[in-house]
């Protein structure tokens, strides 16, 4: 397990801010620069990030949607591309039970979902809820309605939504590849130190059968199996599918 502590750039008022997380977080709290730990959590007067401190060069992480188009009827929230088909068009709620650094749950908000975010890293949370509130900030959007994040093991709370969500969507980590590519993205490479493989996928993807009121859909490579056998339908994206598993199949749409 990586070591982590929480730190801060800046002036006292970050200072404050740094130690109410790591309290939060139930992490130490250490001054910028400080031997003993392999990740920091570091509190900037611009955002939250996550360094490397094991290797400098690495420029930090943190969670970003400023560069992402969100105008209305762009491509990014057309209901005709192959994440909002597979959602289903008459959905209304969903949650995204393995939220990462929450582009996808934010996606799917925007779109007009009811969405609630579930991650279970408290690290990888905690940047995604920061990334939100600035987004939340830019563009002067009320989300309180749409969006909700949750920090758990989706595996013990999905029993405790309510009412059920029409659909859960998962997007476990893709498979290593053979070749370890040294264009790995360095937000994907910390992620997975953070969270591991999901070698529980296919059991999240059981409870989530057992709890959607309509669909499960799995993001997964293009050229990867499915996580289960059979699923009712795949739409093709650029690089990845989403694969279908219909709950309550004589519900059409």
């Amino acid at each position: 397990m990586a070591r982590i502590t929480i730190t801060f750039n800046g002036n006292e008022a970050l200072r404050l801010s740094a130690g109410e997380l790591a309290r939060e977080l139930a992490l130490p709290l250490a001054m910028a620069g400080e031997p003993d730990s392999d990740l920091q959590l570091v509190v900037t007067p611009e955002h939250l990030e996550l360094q490397d401190a094991r290797d400098p060069r690495q420029g930090p992480v943190y969670a970003d949607f400023s560069r992402l188009d969100f105008r209305p009827y762009c491509a990014n929230l057309s209901r005709r591309q192959p994440l909002a088909r597979a959602i289903g068009k008459k959905t209304k709620s969903v949650v995204d039970a393995t939220a990462g650094y929450g582009q996808d749950a934010l996606l799917l908000a925007l779109m007009g979902f009811r969405v609630t975010a579930i991650e279970r890293s408290p690290v990888i949370a905690a940047l995604a809820r920061d990334g939100l509130q600035r987004f939340i900030k830019h563009t002067g959007m009320n989300l309180s309605e749409r969006l909700q994040l949750m920090t758990g093991d989706a595996r013990a709370l999905l029993a405790a939504i309510a009412p059920r969500p029409d659909a859960i969507f998962l997007d476990p980590m893709f498979p290593p590849k053979r070749r370890k590519s040294a264009g790995v993205k360095k937000e994907m490479r910390l992620l997975r130190e953070l969270v591991g493989d999901d070698a529980d996928a296919p059991e999240l993807l059981d409870i989530s059968r057992a709890t959607a009121r309509d669909r499960v859909v799995v993001k997964r490579p293009d050229d990867a199996p499915p996580l289960a056998p059979n699923p009712s339908m795949s739409l093709a994206g650029k690089l990845v599918r989403y694969d279908v598993y219909l709950t309550n199949p004589r519900r059409p749409g």
